[in-house]
């Protein structure tokens, strides 16, 4: 599996969780973020494959923050 899959599908799964927990439908969730509804449930399925900016939405609509944490910095080559 290449590593952009694997980004989006952990991404993706991190969103399905916390929307459970905040137990919000999927067809809910298509109208706070304001996609066409059943998009949400495309995503969650992989039928679909969310833009950044879909992902910051997502994010936002979740109350939840999409962010960038430095790994190694021995990694540096």
């Amino acid at each position: 599996m290449n590593q952009e899959k694997l980004f989006i599908e952990n991404i993706i799964e991190q969103f399905r969780v916390r929307r459970n927990e905040l137990e919000i439908p999927q067809t809910e969730l298509d109208d706070i973020i304001g996609c066409a509804t059943g998009l949400v449930a495309k995503w969650e399925t992989g039928n679909r494959k969310p833009t950044a900016f879909n992902l910051y939405c997502w994010a936002e609509a979740l109350k939840c923050k999409i962010t960038v944490e430095a790994i190694n910095d021995n990694m540096r080559n």
